[in-house]
């Protein structure tokens, strides 16, 4: 393909070892959910991996993942409208017909706050890994003080979360992997506070008062090799990067050309941790979302946080150009939809690969 960029895609069955271990149960975040809140105070929706039967990986290209919605103690789609005001996501398999989709995303609501959650997996296994990092992050953020010391808590989620892969996904986790950005908007305090281990980025966009172009205020930066503070963790710690010629830096380990991974922090990729010097630790940025608004002048805010299947081919700063506003945007803030903005991005992968291959692509869409 002449240029398909930074894609890892893996090579093995849908649905390999830890089938077995993670997806027992599909509800079990729901179970965990109802147990720890009082019953019709939170709702959640996340998706849910594709079982072997279900994946048909040579045709399902942008096929929209499953999802599992949870409302008021109940199970019911026709809820979803109502409790996820403001917050629109997609999550679409792209054109890789030796695997599913690996993207993964989560939402936790209640009155009080959101949760919102974008994984990528990589690698053979890459699916399972992202699903279970959904679902045991989630867990490990709410079983500590979350509104209080809301980026330490983040910080030990996934370290938690790693030590997990590492003990029940021994095998499959070895050369397979997931990024993740996770966000926590406090309603009360009006923060924001952003996790993120790898290149699924988020973008806050300020749309100003009087009209005029909405410009991005807010971005994560994405973790490569080659940023100076990463590549020397990653030579600290064993690890080499490497260019690859074309258009990465990747990390290698000192004792042979492996894992090749380009990027430096991620959940999983045991071998890449062990000899390669990649970490999970994620990165925190904490938002006063009070003060953005009044120093921006904005009318509103508009939170997107996407995999890179969307911002290989998109500029941050142009993202508002491939969302559709609703009728009464931005007085109103009602949802902010991205349809356009993941059907964009899958256009550009295949214009880019001719026609050969594209990223899975995952948008969450939020108005602040």
């Amino acid at each position: 393909m002449a240029g398909a960029r930074r894609l890892t895609v893996g090579i093995d069955t849908p649905q390999g070892e830890a089938d077995a271990i993670v997806h027992n149960t599909k509800q079990e975040l729901v179970d965990f959910l109802s147990e720890k809140f009082p019953a019709g105070e939170v709702s959640c929706v996340r998706s849910r991996t594709d079982t072997a039967k279900e994946c048909n990986m040579k045709k399902d290209h942008f096929k929209e993942k499953s999802r599992v919605i949870f409302v008021n103690g109940k199970m019911d789609e026709k809820l979803l409208e109502e409790h996820f005001r403001g917050v629109h996501f997609s999550c679409r398999k792209g054109k890789k017909p030796e695997s599913p989709n690996q993207d993964s995303f989560v939402v936790v609501r209640t009155k009080a706050w959101t949760l919102y959650g974008v994984f990528d997996g990589h690698g053979p296994h890459g699916h399972d890994v992202s699903d279970l990092a959904l679902q045991a992050l989630v867990k490990a953020f709410f079983t500590q003080d979350y509104l209080n010391d809301t980026g330490a808590v983040f910080t030990n989620a996934f370290n938690t979360t790693q030590a997990l892969i590492k003990e029940i996904m021994a095998k499959a986790a070895i050369c397979s992997g997931s990024t993740c950005t996770m966000a926590f908007h406090n309603n009360e305090t009006e923060t924001l506070t952003i996790a993120h281990a790898g290149d699924s980025r988020a973008v806050l966009l300020s749309y100003p008062q009087k009209g005029g172009t909405p410009t991005a205020v807010v971005a994560t930066e994405d973790h490569k090799p080659n940023l100076p503070a990463e590549k020397a963790r990653i030579e600290k710690n064993g690890g080499r990067v490497v260019f690859d010629g074309y258009y990465n830096y990747r990390v290698f380990a000192k004792a042979g050309m492996y894992p090749g991974l380009n990027m430096s922090r991620a959940l999983g990729d045991l071998t890449a941790h062990e000899e390669a010097g990649l970490t999970a630790e994620p990165e925190i940025t904490v938002v006063n979302v009070a003060e953005v608004r009044k120093k921006n002048e904005a009318q509103a805010l508009v939170l997107c946080i996407c995999s890179d299947g969307v911002w290989e081919f998109i500029e941050s700063k142009d993202a508002h150009l491939h969302l559709t506003l609703p009728k009464g945007f931005p007085e109103e803030n009602p949802t902010v939809n991205c349809d356009k903005l993941v059907k964009q991005s899958y256009e550009n992968w295949m214009t880019d690969s001719e026609q050969e291959i594209s990223d899975d692509i995952t948008g969450i869409v939020i108005t602040l």
